[in-house]
């Protein structure tokens, strides 16, 4: 009896387990069908969502903040088909469109593909951004029944949920285009997209992944660098653009938060008679642009504190139509009556809006009063905190005559704050010309001496007299000498193999062959760490629009500030047709696979001096960079050597 007492058991129990798991099975099945209680992408991503440890600035639930809040509700919005924001950093715009794309999916059983400019970005995304939700987000797990198994439907590029599916892919290959059909279709940093990857272009094949769709979605999103890129294309086809606009806490006044210029009232502001960068950061503030409340008491000033209660009642506003919203759920016209969302919806924010920001204001004020003249750092500033479009300068010539009349006499050879010295030339079919750069600690620079020499390079006496220039030994006024430290000289297509012999007879180290590479934001040098084969030398790549944006960007700074220039009066080394050539280029634009570029193009004048600059700069960048050149270290040298001379001549005097 016993035995069948324990048989009848154990078949209960099998029983029971099949029953559960046929129930369990069922449940899952029919779980695409269940209806939800209808949630906002706030509202979902305010219960549901959070941010998880090691990917967030502050783990734990999240809270959508003011700024983010219609946002997030437009991504979520089905009314609204197509959306695209032009963003900062420090908004936290990826940790927002994660929470957006799981409501989507969990909430609304909508598959998506999400697109990165390529692979390894994708990858990241995978990694960084959505894995690690996983296993802190309940909702999730809820219908991703493999979330913590690695298998098909758990990879890095695919997750496939009950009723939903998404995709992650880079956007550089036509592959990841085909047969890619979702309801919704995300694209990720797009500005760094190339606009046709080969088969056609890029946003029209992302529109059709979405083709037939019944709630079809596409959300765009970018931080920006120069005009012309896909997000400036995607916001002119937009049916609204909202900006932001928040009533002062002074006076009400509605206003977009602006940064401003010296020759505006409003916008971000500090003491200007603060002697150092952080005193002045530390006292940044907001102007009003309300003129009657920069003259009350109060002078307009809003501070980082009051930021939070101004969103909190601030709306989105397009500029065009006037149609303005609070929530991203519901719209308004320029007179108050209610209007559909529209279809098509652009946004551009700047970091001036971030809650994130630690410091408040105070770093932002601080980053910019740092750049000093730096155009990297300037393009920077403008893409990555003011969420603009760079509009590149020097698109129109400077007049070489400015420069005739900046020329000054010096006293000596190298004037007395010279403290290094750096070279750059240039080989033609039948000369060769280079140019020689004092430097200063605070990285002003003159032009201190000149070399043209006719004659085809690979003759042996213009050999020896490019040799015997680079050894010149140059004093200034107190009797101290120096020599060119560097020098870096442009193989170009000229005489390439003569470059390469003076390398090796005036010193791997010191005499560098380089190659211009004129793709966007290169870096100024790009020295190797070891010899390049082919050639025996340390042949380096040189950014030359980024070197002619930052003397285009120097000749213009006031002499005796830092990174002024300086040009002698003297015509045997800058003359009119120097002059001249250093401001024979300007940015153009030109068309390539990447959408519009501004390139630097000399429109066929002669351009050495300016060409001799660039390589000239990459020599004191390597000596800085790649060999440590401290410049304030060599001004204390300089100085230790100007009073060992005074006291030398106080000795002479005497005797």
């Amino acid at each position: 009896m016993r035995n069948v007492a324990t048989e009848s058991q154990k078949l209960n129990q099998t029983c029971q387990t099949s029953i559960q798991a046929i129930l369990k099975a069922v449940k899952a099945g029919l779980s695409p069908l269940k209806t939800e209680i209808p949630q906002t992408a706030v509202e979902w991503c305010d219960q549901h969502f959070y941010l998880p440890e090691g990917s967030s600035q502050i783990p734990g639930q999240w809270k959508t903040q003011p700024v983010q809040f219609a946002l997030l509700n437009m991504m979520g919005n089905d009314a609204i088909k197509e959306f695209t924001l032009q963003k900062p950093t420090r908004f936290g715009y990826t940790k927002m469109l994660a929470g957006a794309i799981w409501y989507l999916g969990v909430h609304k059983k909508r598959s998506a593909v999400i697109y990165q400019p390529n692979e390894d970005l994708a990858k990241r995304f995978a990694v960084d951004e959505m894995n690690p939700l996983l296993p802190v987000v309940p909702a999730i797990q809820a219908v991703f029944p493999d979330w913590n198994i690695n298998n098909e439907n758990n990879t890095i590029k695919k997750k496939v949920c009950t009723g939903f599916s998404f995709d992650i892919l880079g956007a550089e290959s036509p592959n990841n285009f085909r047969a890619m059909t979702k309801q919704v279709v995300v694209g990720d940093e797009m500005s760094a997209w190339k606009v046709n990857s080969g088969e056609g272009d890029n946003v029209k094949n992302l529109r059709k992944r979405t083709q037939g769709a019944a709630f079809a979605k596409a959300i765009f999103g970018s931080t920006v660098t120069i005009s012309g890129d896909i997000i400036e294309r995607l916001l002119d086809e937009a049916d609204c653009v909202f900006q932001f606009h928040l009533p002062c806490p002074h006076c009400g006044h509605e206003q977009m938060l602006e940064w401003g210029s010296k020759e505006t009232d409003h916008g971000i502001k500090w003491d200007q008679s603060k002697t150092t960068i952080e005193e002045a950061a530390q006292s940044s503030h907001y102007v009003c642009a309300n003129h009657s409340c920069r003259q009350s008491p109060s002078q307009g000033k809003v501070y980082y504190k009051s930021l939070i209660k101004m969103e909190e009642a601030g709306k989105w506003v397009c500029e065009k139509t006037g149609i303005y919203t609070h929530d991203g759920i519901q719209f308004y016209s320029a007179a108050g009556s209610k209007v559909s969302a529209p279809k098509r919806v652009g946004i551009k924010v700047s970091a001036l809006y971030s809650l994130n920001l630690t410091e408040g204001w105070v770093e932002i004020v601080r980053e910019w009063l740092d750049i000093r003249g730096d155009a990297d750092k300037l393009q920077s500033f403008w893409n990555l905190v003011l969420g603009l479009h760079w509009q590149p300068a020097n698109t129109k010539r400077l007049d070489y005559k400015i420069l005739l009349d900046k020329r000054i006499p010096y006293k000596a050879p190298i004037p007395d704050d010279v403290v290094y010295l750096v070279a750059g030339g240039d080989t033609q079919d039948n000369r060769m010309e280079a140019f020689v750069w004092g430097v200063t600690a605070d990285n002003r620079k003159y032009l201190i001496d000149r070399l043209y020499r006719m004659g085809d390079p690979r003759d042996r006496d213009v050999q020896d007299t490019v040799v015997e220039f680079c050894n010149r030994e140059y004093t200034n006024s107190l009797g101290r000498t120096l020599k060119i430290a560097r020098i870096c000289w442009d193989i170009g297509g000229h005489r390439t193999e003569v470059v390469y012999a003076l390398s090796k007879r005036i010193g791997l180290l010191r005499f560098i062959p380089v190659r211009g590479a004129n793709a966007y934001q290169r870096p100024i040098q790009d020295f190797p760490s070891k010899i390049n084969k082919s050639s025996g030398t340390f042949l380096t790549q040189v950014g030359t629009d980024t070197a002619k944006d930052q003397f285009y960007a120097d000749i213009e700074i006031p002499m005796g500030e830092n990174r002024a220039i300086y040009l002698p009066l003297d015509d045997r080394i800058c003359d009119e047709n120097v002059c001249k050539q250093l401001v024979s280029e300007i940015r153009v634009p030109k068309k390539t696979a990447r959408g519009v570029i501004f390139v630097y193009d000399n429109e066929g004048r002669r351009n050495e001096a300016l060409d001799c600059f660039v390589y000239a700069l990459a020599a004191l960048q390597i000596s800085i960079e790649k060999f440590g050149l401290n410049l304030a270290e060599q001004a204390t040298k300089t100085e230790q050597t100007k009073i060992s001379f005074s006291e030398l001549g106080k000795k002479l005097g005497a005797a």
